[in-house]
C-alpha cells in the first residue's frame, strides 16, 4: 500500500463504520446486548465487593471489576465474532471474489473492514464507561490511562486478526456464528469477564492462561483497579497478545481465500439466489 492509498483507505473505514453503525443486528449486539448486562449485573450486585484482577489483588466494588469486563465482551463481539460471520458471508456471496475484479486492492478492502469493527468496538467500550462512571460510580485513574489505551488497542488489534484468521479457516458461512460462538463463548466464562476466577479449579485457570482473551481482560481491568502500581502496564499479558497478533496474522496471511468453498456459490449464496428466482415479477 503506498501514500497514494491512504485517502482511499480513509473513505473506507469510514464507509465500513457507518455500515455498521447503519445493520440493527452490529448495533444490537455491539452496543444494546453489552450494555443491558451492564445495567443488570451492576444492579444485581451493586454493594458486592469481588476480588480484584490482575497483580495487585485485593478487592474492588462490583462494577468495577465488571465494567472493564464487559468493555472486552462488547469489543470481541465486535472484532472478533463480526468479523468471522462477516467475512465468511462475504466469501459466500461472491462478494470478495467480485472485489478483486475491480481496481480497489484487496488489503484496502480487507484493512479498512478490520479498522472498522475496532473502531467500533472501542466505542462499545467507550460506552460502558460513559453510562458505568456517573450511574455506578466507576473509578478512572489518569495514571493508568496510557496503559488501558495501548492495552485496549492491541487486544482490539489481536481478536480483528484472530476473527480474519478465523474467518479464512471455516469453509462456509453456515460454519462461521457456531465456529465463532464456540469459540468465543466458553473462553468467555474462564477468562474473568462475568465474574472474577478466585477459587477457580487449577486446571480451568490453567487454560485460560492459554488463549489471549484472559490476558486482554487481566491486562485491561488492572488498569482500574486502585492499588495497581507501576502505571496499570501488564507486560506479560501484553506480550501474549502481541504473540497472538503475530500467530493469527500469519494465518490468516497464508490461508486467506477470496474464492467460496470449492470455487462455487456456498449454500447462503445458492439460497439467496433461489429466494430471487422464486419472488413475484
Amino acid at each position: 500500500m503506498t501514500r497514494q492509498d491512504l485517502p482511499l483507505m480513509r473513505r473506507w473505514i469510514a464507509a465500513r463504520v457507518r455500515f455498521t453503525l447503519r445493520t440493527p443486528r452490529a448495533t444490537f449486539f455491539t452496543f444494546v446486548f453489552p450494555l443491558m448486562f451492564l445495567v443488570i449485573f451492576n444492579a444485581l450486585n451493586g454493594d458486592a465487593r469481588v476480588a480484584a484482577m490482575g497483580e495487585a489483588g485485593g478487592k474492588v466494588p462490583f462494577a468495577q471489576f465488571y465494567t472493564p469486563s464487559i468493555g472486552i465482551f462488547g469489543l470481541t463481539l465486535a472484532c472478533y465474532t463480526s468479523v468471522i460471520f462477516g467475512l465468511a458471508t462475504a466469501r459466500d456471496i461472491g462478494l470478495l471474489k467480485r472485489i478483486q475484479g475491480t481496481p480497489l486492492p484487496m488489503p484496502i478492502y480487507l484493512g479498512s473492514w478490520l479498522t472498522g469493527a475496532v473502531l467500533t468496538g472501542l466505542a462499545s467500550v467507550v460506552l460502558m464507561f460513559v453510562v458505568a462512571v456517573p450511574v455506578f460510580g466507576v473509578d478512572i485513574y489518569p495514571r493508568m490511562l496510557p496503559a488501558a489505551i495501548v492495552t485496549l488497542v492491541l487486544g482490539a488489534a489481536t481478536l480483528a486478526a484472530l476473527g480474519l484468521a478465523v474467518a479464512s479457516l471455516v469453509r462456509t458461512a453456515d460454519q462461521a456464528m457456531p465456529v465463532a460462538q464456540l469459540t468465543f463463548l466458553p473462553l468467555s466464562f474462564i477468562s474473568g469477564i462475568w465474574y472474577p476466577l478466585d477459587g477457580a479449579p487449577g486446571w480451568i485457570t490453567t487454560i485460560a492462561h492459554i488463549f489471549p482473551l484472559y490476558h486482554l481482560v487481566n491486562a485491561f481491568d488492572a488498569c482500574f483497579v486502585p492499588q495497581t502500581t507501576g502505571g496499570g502496564w501488564s507486560w506479560g499479558d501484553l506480550g501474549v497478545l502481541a504473540l497472538w497478533l503475530a500467530a493469527a496474522t500469519w494465518v490468516a496471511v497464508r490461508r486467506f481465500h477470496a474464492e467460496p468453498a470449492g470455487g462455487e456459490p456456498g449454500r447462503l449464496r445458492a439460497r439467496l439466489s433461489a429466494s430471487r428466482a422464486g419472488a413475484p415479477a
